[in-house]
C-alpha cells in the first residue's frame, strides 16, 4: 500500500473555534477568527497582542494583510483548534 492509496480519516466537526472573551488568554502566533455580528469577517495569525487584551494585529489568511482589531468595538475572537494528526 503506497501513501497515496491510504483513506484520510474522516472530519467529525468535533473541533471548532472556541471563544476567547478575555483577549489577553491569547498568544502571539494563535490562529483565530475575528466576528462581528455573528459573521467572521477575519481570519488568521496574531502577530502582536497588547498585554491586557485591549488589541490585537492579526495577520491575515490569504494575503489579506495585516489589520487591527481592538477589544472595545464588540468583536469576538475564536481560537482556532490545531490540527494534531
Amino acid at each position: 500500500m503506497n501513501t497515496r492509496s491510504r483513506m484520510a480519516k474522516p472530519h467529525t466537526g468535533s473541533l471548532r473555534p472556541e471563544p476567547i472573551p478575555n483577549w489577553s488568554t491569547l498568544s502571539r502566533t494563535d490562529e483565530v477568527e475575528i466576528h462581528n455580528h455573528g459573521r467572521v469577517i477575519a481570519s488568521g495569525r496574531i502577530d502582536m497582542l497588547a498585554l491586557d487584551g485591549s488589541m490585537l494585529w492579526l495577520q491575515q489568511d490569504d494575503g489579506q494583510g495585516r489589520a487591527l482589531f481592538l477589544h472595545s468595538d464588540g468583536m469576538r475572537v475564536y481560537r482556532r483548534p490545531v490540527n494534531q494528526s
